[in-house]
């Protein structure tokens, strides 16, 4: 699980191959933190083949349709990230749950301003919509959201249901339990806020021998909710395989293949959309 601070937001931004992977990761390089990065974004932009793809998509058509592009939505950062490499990888100095949190974040503001150009978003961190006396409430509440029940009695953080449903794309009202509904109350009265964006989670694995220069694995559930009403107005399931089909390694940017998977979701006419 995974906290950003503003600190972390900006060395993530600026520092490319600032060091082998960060605490979220599950291994790291065996004395490479210092080594020059001299493989980082050279030559070109990284080129990526996807394959094993699996996606799943719902969503509450009444929530939807009343969505207020005026409103105030607050942006959780991910709530649990998975970040792998092994512990000799040339192309992972960059890479740590901080710098997958912060890329993937970079893609949600862009298409959230390309939606929703008039939706103000609040950055859910201590300092910024939280204030900061609410640190450790945050770190609490993630972890009250990850244990919340939901689809199939399952808990929120379960990608079970999901992956069964792997090609499904349908309007579902689902019901939300009562508890996981008061607590998105709670927070929508708290902060003011009427939306909440919410990455539940996200794991990533390097291959450095896939492909050309390497590679790697993509899992995310991705999930707006209306808090005010306490529903789910969609969520998506993304999970592939990227392999590189050039020399440039995938050392930064590893969202975009994301990008127009949950574009995908925000751009969707659903009065002309049928279930399949």
């Amino acid at each position: 699980m995974r906290r950003l601070s503003l600190v972390a937001l900006f060395c993530t931004l600026f520092a490319a191959c600032a060091g082998s992977g960060g605490p979220g990761s599950e291994s790291s390089d065996n004395g490479m933190g210092d080594t020059p990065c001299e493989e980082c974004g050279k030559q070109g932009d990284i080129e990526l083949k996807i394959t094993d793809e699996k996606f799943y998509r719902e969503w509450n058509r009444e929530a939807y349709s009343r969505l207020d592009s005026g409103a105030v939505v607050g942006v959780f950062p991910a709530l649990k990230v998975v970040a792998k490499r092994p512990e000799v990888c040339k192309m992972c100095h960059s890479f740590s749950a901080d710098a997958l949190d912060f890329d993937l974040a970079h893609i949600e503001d862009s298409l959230f301003v390309k939606a929703f150009p008039k939706m103000r978003r609040e950055l859910m961190l201590p300092g910024m919509r939280l204030p900061d006396a609410d640190s450790s409430y945050l770190d609490t509440l993630s972890v009250r959201l990850l244990k919340s029940d939901f689809a199939d009695g399952l808990k929120l953080e379960d990608v079970g249901p999901w992956v069964e449903r792997d090609g499904i794309e349908q309007a579902y009202a689902r019901e939300v339990p009562a508890k996981l509904k008061n607590l998105l109350n709670d927070i929508a009265s708290r902060y003011e806020l009427r939306y909440l964006s919410i990455p539940v989670t996200l794991e990533v694995e390097m291959l450095p021998k896939l492909g050309k220069s390497g590679g790697y694995t993509w899992k995310i559930v991705w999930s707006l909710w209306d808090a005010r009403y306490g529903e789910l107005v969609f969520l998506v399931y993304s999970e592939f395989t990227a392999a590189t089909t050039s020399r440039i390694a995938p050392e930064k940017e590893w969202s975009v293949p994301f990008a127009p998977r949950l574009w995908k979701m925000f751009s969707t006419d659903l009065n002309a959309l049928e279930n399949h």
